[in-house]
């Protein structure tokens, strides 16, 4: 996913208008959109209370977010393992496609 199309799933998610986040440079030149972490934490809250219907449109936006989450360091703070967990599958799920991704 474009970090264009990834900007427009946070705007989505979080109720915001389009522009209202930033796209902003990392020190090695690549760019990410903010508000990334925001909506990942409000579509794994909404996953964990959401029908099966809901939690595969939720996949979607989570598995989103994952390179992003990935460029900026996420998964060195938290480690997909620490993601997963019995208590919410959302968090899980965000672990899950991390290790994925990761491999």
């Amino acid at each position: 996913m474009s970090t264009e199309s990834l900007q427009e799933t946070n705007n989505k998610t979080l109720g915001t208008e389009a522009g209202t986040f930033p796209i902003i440079t990392l020190p090695d030149g690549r760019k990410v959109p903010t508000g990334t972490i925001g909506a990942l934490m409000v579509n794994v809250k909404a996953f964990d209370d959401g029908t099966e219907e809901q939690r595969v449109e939720l996949e979607s936006a989570i598995r989103s977010a994952i390179p992003t989450l990935h460029k900026v360091g996420m998964f060195d703070l938290f480690t997909p393992d620490e993601w997963i967990t019995d208590r919410s599958p959302g968090r899980s799920l965000v672990g899950r496609l991390a290790r994925d991704f990761i491999a």
